[in-house]
């Protein structure tokens, strides 16, 4: 989330199951294409190397489509006449910038739309600058981004009754024991626990995050990490503190045992 240089938008998925990995899979490829920005999708050890067995019903292909944003037609790209400005800032049909960040591209080997590509800043044409004007332009660009990414980002998944004494918190490999763990809770009185389980991180859903907090008596944050990533997360985007952690950090995945054995 933090590692980069300089601010620019990113999507930030954390699949917990095999199921949720090949849901991100394809959304992140279709994110990262329709706001022309990086789609990161965050697994962990224990999810990266656990092996299950499971139907092919499990995954609903006829759900994935492709998305590629905004892309230039082939008259559009005639009518250039040599001047393909890929990182445009302004609608030329208006003059005005683009609300939404996203110059429209080209599928890459037309022959009208060459530029160039480069990690430093750039202008519209994708040529390096070092002008304050161009590099705030572009700076500001790329922010508006986030106003479309954001609407792209769900709030976490409510699993369990809808009020509880507790709420635990997921993300990531915590949710196949986590999920035992509040079965088993429930089992011995129902509305003893459920949880909320987070895939989609950032843009963070600050709205959607604070709805569904609202209503939780206690809020207990499960993580495989020392620092309660999450947990952090949540507190500057929203303003809320969690009640309680549960972290583990000794190399061993959670088992619903261990959850239920904190005396929570």
């Amino acid at each position: 989330l933090y590692a980069s240089q300089g601010e620019f938008p990113r999507f930030l998925l954390a699949p917990g199951t095999h199921e949720e990995c090949f849901v991100t899979g394809w959304r992140a490829f279709n994110l990262a294409e329709k706001y022309q920005t990086p789609a990161l999708v965050l697994s962990d050890h224990y999810l990266a190397v656990a092996i299950r067995t499971l139907d092919l019903g499990a995954f609903d292909f006829e759900a994935v489509e492709i998305e590629r944003g905004e892309l230039l037609s082939e008259a559009e790209l005639d009518a250039l006449d040599g001047e393909y400005l890929r990182y445009r800032i302004t609608d030329p049909s208006t003059g005005l910038r683009t609300s939404s960040g996203v110059s429209p591209r080209a599928v890459p080997g037309h022959h009208r739309a060459v530029y160039v590509a480069a990690g430093n800043e750039h202008d519209e044409s994708g040529a390096i600058t070092e002008e304050p004007e161009m590099r705030t332009a572009q700076v500001e660009k790329r922010q508006r981004k986030l106003i479309g990414m954001a609407r792209e980002m769900p709030g976490p998944q409510r699993y369990g009754p809808p009020e509880a004494d507790v709420t635990f918190l997921s993300w990531g490999s915590t949710y196949g024991p986590l999920r035992e763990a509040v079965d088993r809770l429930n089992a011995e009185r129902m509305g003893q626990a459920n949880m909320l389980h987070f895939v989609d991180l950032w843009p963070f859903p600050a709205e959607a995050v604070t709805a569904a907090l609202d209503s939780a008596r206690r809020v207990v944050a499960v993580e495989v990490n020392a620092t309660a990533q999450l947990a952090t997360l949540i507190r500057s985007q929203t303003g809320r503190q969690v009640d309680d952690t549960i972290l583990k950090y000794d190399g061993h995945a959670f088992t619903p045992e261990y959850i239920m054995s904190c005396g929570l």
